[in-house]
């Protein structure tokens, strides 16, 4: 079955000035970009050195709405940055081709670790099918799983760069997982694909928080529309509940959530959902509550972990991870389940087991997506064989 494509330029975010590096300006995406955004004020860029510099003092509303559109010097695709030995990583690897998101999430971890306020588009990303591919060679008996949307909002600008077109025709049917992460609803541009190995995921909290807390981001109706069309054109499903909120009415809210999602979206068509509470590096709070003065995010009770990013207690995680948990398998009991960047002990209270170690749940990850999705024709998850060794 072809793939089919329809462009449409509804919905690209606000930009107001774009800034371009004179060494990418030949460039077939930088050329795109600026011709769908004829009559943007451009600047070129001789001196990258030091507009890197100056630019540091843009502050982060204004650099939402400015491009900076240059080059890569290195590898797009890398493993999950994790967050430490003492809390199980999944052994993501991701696809960073743009840094910087035009949605502005208070929680958001982007605003206290890039040094370039700007959105930023690397424009030479010829290389990317080649490193997929020489990953995929290099352990060949490995389902990996990969995703565009740890430094950026995966749909975002999506129409205006088509990033994900380009992956998502070259990685149909290999034996990898292409995940396409967003908290928008920017689906209508994405190809029709035959079912198969590429799902799009969407992050999740109640409405009353989104409100609060993912400002610009679509509703949760929304996107729950948005995932049920995504199903038609042959994508199949993925959802985080993260970061999890301890906000006033914090339970009663997810639980209506949780109601919503299982009783419209077929579980069958899932292929797993995460679970993550709010947890940032101390010096990120000051950020937050200088430019959102509203948000309740830091007025909680927070712990500093053992990788250094206040947490809230243990005990305060462990019930709203049950809560979530508990409430996802009244419904769906098949659909896999897992902690982002938490320790044993929470994945033990929760649910009665933990992964022994990163290569147990990346194993795990395997095995069901390869007993739930026949249709991918993937090997057995005992070829790639769990030895009770390794990270």
């Amino acid at each position: 079955m072809p793939l089919e494509y329809s462009m449409t330029s509804k919905q690209i975010p606000k930009i107001d000035h774009i800034y371009l590096d004179k060494n990418a300006a030949m460039s077939p995406l930088a050329k795109r970009i600026l011709q769908t955004l004829r009559g943007i004020p451009v600047t070129i860029v001789k001196d990258k050195d030091t507009f890197l510099r100056d630019v540091g003092k843009t502050p982060l509303t204004a650099g939402k709405k400015k491009l900076w559109l240059t080059n890569f010097k290195g590898v797009f695709l890398n493993p999950c940055p994790a967050t430490g030995t003492d809390y199980l990583c999944c052994r993501y690897r991701t696809l960073n081709a743009q840094t910087h998101c035009p949605l502005d999430c208070t929680y958001c971890i982007l605003q206290n670790y890039l040094n370039v306020p700007l959105i930023t588009i690397y424009v030479n990303i010829g290389s990317i099918p080649k490193e997929i591919d020489a990953l995929i060679k290099s352990q060949p008996r490995r389902l990996f799983r990969m995703g565009t949307g740890e430094l950026t909002d995966s749909l975002a600008l999506d129409r205006l760069t088509r990033l994900n077109e380009g992956l998502i025709r070259h990685v149909l049917r290999k034996k990898m997982i292409l995940e396409i992460k967003t908290k928008t609803v920017a689906i209508d541009h994405l190809p029709k694909i035959p079912k198969s190995n590429v799902l799009v995921s969407w992050s999740l909290n109640p409405d009353a928080f989104i409100r609060t807390e993912e400002h610009k981001a679509a509703s949760f109706e929304a996107r729950l529309k948005a995932a049920r069309r995504v199903l038609k054109k042959g994508y199949r499903l993925g959802f985080h509940f993260d970061p999890l909120l301890l906000l006033p009415g914090w339970k009663e809210q997810y639980t209506e959530l949780l109601e919503k999602l299982t009783s419209t979206v077929p579980e069958k068509e899932v292929m797993w959902i995460s679970l993550g509470s709010l947890r940032y590096p101390p010096s990120l709070k000051k950020i937050i509550e200088g430019r959102f003065q509203k948000t309740g995010i830091t007025t909680a009770e927070f712990v500093r972990g053992l990788d250094g990013k206040m947490r809230y207690f243990r005990p305060e995680r462990v019930r709203l991870y049950r809560h979530i948990y508990t409430g996802i398998r009244k419904r769906w009991k098949n659909v896999f389940i897992y902690f982002c960047m938490e320790n044993k002990p929470v994945w033990q209270n929760v649910t009665g087991y933990a992964p022994e170690n990163n290569h147990h749940l990346d194993y795990l990850f395997h095995e069901n997506i390869a007993r739930r999705f026949p249709d991918l024709k993937l090997p057995a998850a005992e070829l790639y064989r769990y030895t009770g060794q390794g990270t």
